[in-house]
């Protein structure tokens, strides 16, 4: 067993209660390939840094698991089928690590891009 950080991003197309479906059937099947949420955080809905599916914006959650690394195929092949979930990524950390205290700040991009340009 080993502790990763999953981070699922979820089209803001949904609403509340297809949300909340959405994820009581991730934890459900989190628990079926045996792993365990010890952490499960709500970042928002937040600017993506590029369209994904036509989408300017996602819902960001956090998910702290405890989990066998045989199953993370299982797992990424869910989340692959599942059409409100933009993108997902875990993440093997060390077995101490808890997770960031708290949400990572919002960044606009529109600020950044002057920056830049000449």
């Amino acid at each position: 067993m080993g502790r990763y950080e999953n981070i699922i991003v979820i089209s803001p197309d949904c609403s509340k209660e297809e949300e909340e479906e959405l994820l009581k059937r991730i934890r459900a099947n989190l628990e079926k390939f045996g792993s365990t949420i010890l952490r499960m955080d709500d970042w928002a809905v937040r600017k993506l840094a590029y369209p994904i599916k036509k989408k300017e914006k996602g819902h960001y959650f956090f998910l702290l698991l405890e989990a066998d690394e045989a199953n993370m195929a299982n797992i990424n092949k869910f989340y692959k089928t599942l059409d409100m979930v933009l993108r997902h990524m875990l993440v093997r950390v060390d077995d101490k690590q808890n997770g960031l205290e708290k949400p990572p700040d919002h960044v606009v991009f529109d600020e950044l891009e002057g920056e830049f340009s000449n």
